[in-house]
């Protein structure tokens, strides 16, 4: 084994590792593959009186409807709309909102297994 007596040899070693690049790029498809796996979704919501519909927009200059409700990302300047009360979330209507769900028949964390008392 042969001991390298060049006093620059680190920082030679390093210009050889940068210039070879920091490997395989990623592709068009894997980028947008993960941008669409950590998209956060937007949040529906509306103004909570006429006189706030008009002035409120998000920065990327999408406004209130005129009625209804609008989809924003659910950033932090939605957040902060969301609690200084000029805007709020929008209720969502479901089909099955009135239904109760069906019993299963099974009590505790243990299902219908019983237990050695019984």
């Amino acid at each position: 084994m042969t001991i390298n007596v060049n006093p620059f040899y680190k920082g030679q070693a390093q210009a050889r590792r940068a210039m070879s690049g920091p490997g395989p790029r990623a592709t068009d498809a894997r980028l947008k593959a993960m941008r669409e796996a950590n998209k956060i979704p937007g949040i529906r919501v509306e103004a909570v009186s006429e006189e706030k519909r008009s002035l409120k927009h998000v920065p990327t200059g999408r406004r209130l409807r005129a009625t209804g409700s609008t989809e924003w990302p659910n950033d932090r300047f939605t957040q902060r709309r969301l609690a200084d009360g000029d805007i709020k979330l929008a209720e969502e209507k479901s089909e099955h909102a009135d239904e109760k769900p069906a019993p299963t028949g099974q009590h505790g964390r243990h299902g219908s297994r019983g237990h050695a008392s019984e």
